[in-house]
């Protein structure tokens, strides 16, 4: 379950670039030493998803219940701020995780995702033939399971940052300058792999287009599930909460509405959809997930993740936890969620 830091005494680390429609500071742990990122949710005048927070740790909490390789996140409180909690995924000096969309720009170098017309080809397809392009075909079940978990908790925001894989760059120096000194390997073999160990070991601002042509030859791993907060209804106010949770059919029509970020050949589907469309071509890897899924699947366990996410907080915040109607819209959500993704087993 979902712990509770006070982190108002916590180094804040201003340097760090951050990236995001949400607040996001990175702040280190005076305990561990380890940096984390704490979010808070997205304000903005005609937008306040003051739960969204929420959403990120129940969605956290239900991967995990699942099985799916997520990233952590616990609950935080920052100088009258809630918020969320994560610790880096990387170490800066031995690993470092590339998001989704350096791939993709350095594949096809003429899409530019800022564009609003580029929306249409961000689609299953291009990160397929992306990965293949990298040699990193074996991570395309690792995007599959991102789109069911996807599918799970209604997420819509599944965006080109929003994925990403982790290389050991320390150890693949270390790889490189003993591969560099065996007298088995052409002699212009062993200069490019010292010239390689020497680039990575001291020109870290080496341009990233270049850079990641060579993390198939580094150790490496597709990175946790992370950024999960576009879900489980964050946008909804409490006055739609409660018109759903007394009306049927507007809490279908809201299920049935929820599309991927990801498109199928330039189309926007439905998660469900978009699982059908790759199941064509990948029925032995979705067959498994959903499975898999289908074994670890408890409502009890569902329905106490979410009625107890907010139980860590300390007597003096319960003010700021999650709504009572809140919780039980997420519930029948996910709850409905499961019961159609189990149908496409049939």
């Amino acid at each position: 379950m979902a712990d509770y830091y006070d982190i108002s005494n916590w180094n804040e680390k201003p340097w760090f670039g951050t990236k995001g429609s949400r607040n996001k500071r990175v702040v280190e742990n005076p305990t561990t030493g380890k940096y984390c990122y704490f979010k808070t949710s997205l304000f903005k005048p005609d937008k306040d998803y003051k739960y969204e927070f929420w959403s990120e740790i129940i969605a956290s909490e239900i991967g995990t219940l699942l099985g799916f390789n997520v990233l952590k996140y616990d609950i935080a409180y920052c100088n009258g701020e809630i918020g969320c909690i994560s610790e880096f995924m990387n170490t800066e000096g031995e690993n470092e995780l590339t998001e989704g969309i350096q791939y993709l720009t350095g594949y096809n170098t003429a899409y530019k995702p800022s564009r609003k017309e580029s929306k249409k080809e961000y689609t299953f397809q291009f990160i397929c033939d992306t990965l293949k392009s990298y040699d990193f075909q074996h991570y395309i079940p690792d995007i599959i399971k991102i789109i069911i978990f996807d599918s799970l908790i209604g997420n819509g925001d599944r965006h080109q940052e929003n994925w990403g894989i982790i290389t050991d760059n320390r150890s693949a120096i270390k790889l490189y300058k003993t591969e560099a000194g065996k007298k088995g390997h052409k002699i212009m073999t062993r200069i490019t792999l010292k010239l390689f160990a020497w680039v990575m070991q001291n020109v870290p601002n080496f341009p990233v287009k270049l850079r990641i042509k060579y993390h198939r030859f580094m150790p490496n791993a597709f990175a946790p599930i992370y950024d999960n907060g576009s879900c489980l209804g964050r946008e909804l106010l409490d006055a739609r909460v409660n018109e759903m949770l007394s009306d049927e059919t507007q809490f279908i029509t809201y299920i049935q509405r929820g599309t991927s970020e990801i498109h199928w050949e330039g189309k926007k589907l439905s998660h469900f959809d978009l699982i059908k469309k790759i199941s064509g071509n990948y029925s032995d890897v979705v067959k498994t997930e959903i499975l898999r899924i289908k074994t670890l699947f408890r409502e009890d366990g569902v329905v106490n993740i979410i009625n107890e996410i907010d139980k860590a907080l300390p007597s003096d915040k319960i003010n700021l936890g999650l709504p009572e109607e809140r919780k039980r819209l997420i519930i029948k959500m996910v709850s409905l969620r499961y019961k159609e993704l189990i149908k496409l087993l049939a």
